[in-house]
């Protein structure tokens, strides 16, 4: 009997504990589930980012503006100082163009930015961000295209960029020397760009 009693004991005991290892496995897959997705949030959010700011400055009504862009969960937060109601609402108007972006929270304040202290604040913001992200090679890549959009000259044509080890290169077709020269020089121009080859970026009609 006492060898028997012993027995189940230890049956129970077993059980317990496979019945444990089995929640604790369950409790375990969702949480590294939720890890995941959160991590490809605030990769999709950085994405969006990096793509707002380059519309904003690559657009006529809104490059001059300093904007500073949060993305959290796809929610694009827009603040700083817009010189107008038109200038705030294209503002809002390209944001919400970018894949991705579910809502826009628009908080610009329509005024003369020296008297927003908001304007202080979100240019050491994105001095910040900018200094952390400016070694990555697809951060130096949207930079150059969004300054070679911003350029009244050279934003009409098509200009492919890449960068490895932050070496640029430019490929394309412009109609001038000029106009090849100061692709270059823009792209020299922006913070991170170690070299620019420039040898598949042709001149001709």
């Amino acid at each position: 009997m006492q060898k028997q009693s012993k027995a189940r004991s230890f049956m129970q005991a077993t059980t317990l504990m496979v019945g444990l290892a089995a929640c604790s496995s369950f409790v375990m897959v969702p949480a590294a589930m939720a890890a995941e997705r959160s991590a490809t949030e605030r990769v999709d959010d950085a994405a969006i980012t990096a793509q707002v700011k380059t519309r904003l400055l690559a657009n006529e009504v809104t490059r001059s503006i300093n904007i500073n862009v949060d993305t959290k969960a796809g929610v694009v937060t827009l603040r700083g100082t817009a010189p107008n109601e038109t200038a705030k609402e294209k503002a809002e108007e390209v944001a919400h163009g970018v894949e991705g972006v579910q809502a826009v929270a628009n908080a610009l304040i329509i005024g003369d930015s020296s008297m927003n202290p908001q304007t202080a604040t979100a240019k050491a913001k994105d001095a910040a961000v900018e200094g952390e992200q400016m070694a990555g090679d697809a951060w130096i890549t949207t930079k150059v295209k969004a300054q070679l959009l911003a350029d009244d000259e050279v934003k009409g044509f098509d200009i492919n960029v890449s960068t490895k080890s932050g070496v640029v290169t430019l490929a394309g077709l412009l109609p001038s020397e000029a106009m090849r020269d100061k692709a270059v020089r823009i792209t020299k121009g922006v913070k991170g760009v170690k070299k620019v080859n420039s040898d598949a970026l042709k001149v001709g009609s």
